[in-house]
């Protein structure tokens, strides 16, 4: 029997929409969709090295406009010379990190020379990185880029969800992390860090067993919910502070239930994406894997057109990797990985299996056709970013990026290296140019995303981006 007690101890995280992606809009309408502006941030914790993105015609180039060859070097963001972005074209595939792509490196650049010391580096700069802005004692500077582009109503248009934002992390016990993307300043997002409980909110609708069940229990929570409380408004007299609690409450509660009745009628699409089902791997990187092959899903489903795949962020930088290496956490590989070259090639292996994972994403994406032509992958930009800079200890001093697709809304990556001039320079840009452009690729301004005040070097999107 449902009591009001026993729905609001059920619908915490079972409620698998409410709490954790996002704000909801009341009503949502029943046109055709479109193809349109897709979005996929995955962000690393703790850095991945410039060393791993660097292919042999890249290192050619840099090794002839510095001073000194790189030689052994992992990071070099002191040592740029040039005042005029580099860019270098071919052999992506030859970086150490990125053989995995293969095909996908026609379709994809590597960025070199972006700041965000506005984000104070660190171990994990947290939210900073996607805010371009300071994180505080947890609280968030700033509003994340996800939260922006899926505010957008021309992202949005009619996707069940506004943003997924999911992650992986050393305890499969974890539910959620609220230190790595925000609504707006000192209002954190949820991410949700296990894939079974994401399946179940996304593809419960059409899928069986335990997530089919799951999908309809909350339809009758929520049906219960929404009937008590037109219930006490009915009986509630004046208008108070209270009732306009309630009223508010009531609203919520709408959008869930409309919500539930999209994802029904979505169900057709929802079946054509719908991954096996899963449970949760038993490490990080297999919960990785796992939450990018929910939110390439997720994206082809129509179900949103912005996620988030984190692994390791907003300060759990003592991730195990069991895959990799035995018995030493991600922070003590860093600190010795001066002295124990197995320890190095420990941290440059996590790199080159999470752009392996990136790239079973992409294709995923690549195969699955856009409704207005071409693939879901043609209209999706791929970001991979560390959330706090280019090495352990980051200075924030340079963010090296990969990006992969996008090519139908006006990106240009084909297989180039741009390495834009260094801090010192006139020419040099920083992350937040990088969101400037996904801004501008979504056909909104946005020009002075993030809180750099009079730090920004120059607003608008990076030119060299876009075709």
């Amino acid at each position: 029997m449902f009591t009001r007690r026993n729905w609001l101890k059920t619908m915490g995280l079972g409620a698998g929409g409410a709490a954790l992606f996002g704000p909801l809009l009341t009503r949502f309408a029943h046109a055709q969709p479109v193809a349109q502006p897709r979005f996929l941030f995955v962000v690393e914790g703790n850095c991945f090295e410039p060393i791993t993105m660097l292919g042999d015609p890249a290192r050619a180039a840099l090794d002839g406009s510095m001073a000194n060859p790189l030689d052994g070097a992992r990071w070099w963001y002191t040592r740029y010379a040039h005042d005029a972005s580099l860019t270098i074209a071919g052999g992506l595939e030859t970086a150490p990190a990125l053989a995995g792509l293969g095909e996908l490196a026609q379709r994809a650049a590597v960025l070199y020379g972006l700041s965000s010391k506005i984000t104070g580096g660190g171990h994990s700069a947290q939210h900073g990185v996607l805010a371009s802005a300071r994180t505080t004692a947890g609280r968030a500077g700033g509003q994340t880029i996800d939260a922006w582009l899926a505010a957008q109503p021309a992202v949005r248009q009619q996707a069940p969800f506004d943003a997924l934002r999911l992650g992986a992390n050393d305890d499969p016990a974890k539910p959620l992390d609220f230190r790595t993307c925000a609504y707006a300043a000192g209002q954190s997002a949820p991410m949700l860090l296990q894939p079974e409980k994401a399946y179940q909110a996304l593809f419960g609708s059409v899928a069986g067993g335990a997530a089919a069940a799951g999908f309809e229990r909350r339809g009758a929570q929520l049906d219960f919910a929404a009937g008590d409380v037109r219930a006490t408004l009915a009986a509630f007299g004046g208008n108070s502070a209270e009732r306009a609690k309630l009223e508010a409450y009531l609203a919520s509660l709408e959008a869930l239930q409309a919500r539930r009745r999209r994802l029904v009628e979505i169900g057709p699409q929802l079946e054509g994406a719908r991954p096996d089902e899963i449970v949760d791997a038993n490490t990080a990187l297999g919960r990785f894997a796992q939450q990018l092959e929910l939110a390439a899903a997720a994206l082809i489903g129509g179900l949103t057109h912005v996620a988030v795949v984190g692994c390791g962020t907003g300060g759990d930088f003592g991730m195990r990797y069991p895959e990799v290496i035995n018995g030493v956490g991600r922070h003590d590989l860093h600190h010795t990985s001066g002295a124990v070259p197995a320890h190095l090639a420990a941290i440059h292996s996590v790199t080159r299996m999470q752009v392996d994972a990136i790239a079973a994403a992409a294709r995923r994406l690549a195969a699955a056709p856009d409704i207005g032509g071409g693939s879901v992958l043609d209209h999706t930009v791929i970001v991979y970013i560390g959330d706090n800079g280019e090495q352990h200890h980051s200075t924030a001093s340079e963010f090296p990026v990969l990006i992969i697709g996008g090519e139908g809304l006006g990106l240009r990556t084909g297989n180039r290296t741009i390495v834009f001039p260094g801090l010192r320079s006139a020419g040099h840009r920083q992350v937040s140019n990088l969101w400037n452009t996904m801004g501008h690729l979504a056909g909104a301004q946005l020009d002075r995303f993030g809180r750099e005040g009079p730090t920004r070097v120059a607003p608008g999107p990076l030119g060299e981006l876009i075709g």
